[in-house]
């Protein structure tokens, strides 16, 4: 293969990524049109269209697609191969970017990797805010910060910790309803579910003799969110399970009341995903282990 078409793919995979051929001429400092010169020379030379092309919008085609999820790997190998060479010399660099829930990419990435950053200037934290899970290979996403289950074959993900949840509720909500004494009081009280649970009205409790028991409440309200998933327990809205480290403050202050505090309820699991590599950069191993201490250190 010409030398000139793997620069040709990269430029068409940079193109993509940042969604528009000027803002990808402003991440490169390359001219706009040599970015377009280089797409359309490209679709000459496969004898296929690679992208839809609107003066407002840029889509890729169905080939587009395979071809950029191809071009995306070519990328992350050359970029791997140069993070090697640069960690064994000791050295943490580049780009790191992550994706995360906003709960936690506020709560857990931001603060766990600052110090990171701090030690390492030459490395660049980029994350990447959103509450669906990404497409890790198409978004080139170096690690990806998430709780629940694993179903992409193609990840390889490192369970890091459970994270403590609690019960809680406002006492504007306990003066209302009352104050829930024992698993068999919650049966008339409502719940704020969890969007993202298979089963946002069960709640499933365990006491310190091992014995446990599944309630099932009405919904109060719903929602995908966790700092939102607060704020409508806040508002007196009803019960709600959330991790511990979600509501510190709110506890101290008395805003928030703790519930059934001798039962618990199961940790939800947070995982490190990462993609199928030999190897992994430096720089994702040694985020991996300050966000796996920093989780250890809040809990």
């Amino acid at each position: 293969m010409q030398i000139d078409r793997l620069r040709r793919m990269a430029l068409f995979a940079m193109v993509v990524r940042h969604g528009s051929f000027s803002a990808a001429s402003r991440a490169m400092d390359l001219a706009t049109s040599a970015l377009s010169s280089a797409v359309s020379q490209l679709e000459k030379e496969l004898e296929v269209r690679l992208l839809n092309r609107t003066t407002r919008s840029l889509s890729l085609t169905e080939s587009g697609q395979l071809y950029y999820e191809k071009c995306v790997e070519m990328l992350a190998t050359a970029e791997l191969a140069e993070e090697l060479v640069i960690g064994g010399a000791g050295e943490i660099a580049g780009r790191l970017r992550i994706a995360a829930a906003s709960d936690t990419a506020q709560k857990i990435v931001l603060p766990a990797l600052a110090p990171l950053a701090r030690k390492y200037p030459k490395l660049l934290l980029d994350i990447l805010v959103d509450d669906q899970v990404v497409d890790m290979t198409t978004q080139a996403i170096d690690l990806s910060i998430r709780s629940g289950w694993l179903r992409d074959s193609s990840l390889v993900a490192r369970k890091l910790n459970d994270l403590h949840e609690v019960l809680v509720a406002s006492p504007d909500y306990l003066e209302r309803f009352g104050i829930p004494l024992s698993p068999d009081d919650l049966h008339q009280h409502r719940l704020v579910g969890f969007a993202r649970f298979t089963e946002p009205a069960t709640l499933t409790l365990k006491n310190i003799d091992g014995h446990s028991t599944q309630i099932v409440l009405s919904l109060g309200a719903m929602t995908n969110n966790v700092s939102m998933l607060r704020d409508f327990a806040l508002q007196g809205f009803g019960l709600a399970r959330l991790p511990s480290y979600m509501v510190l403050r709110e506890l101290e202050q008395g805003q928030l009341v703790l519930l059934l505090p001798s039962w618990e309820l199961p940790g939800a699991g947070i995982y490190a995903v990462t993609l199928k590599r030999t190897l992994q950069p430096p720089k994702v191993s040694a985020a991996i282990a300050a966000i796996n201490e920093y989780i250890a250190a809040i809990q």
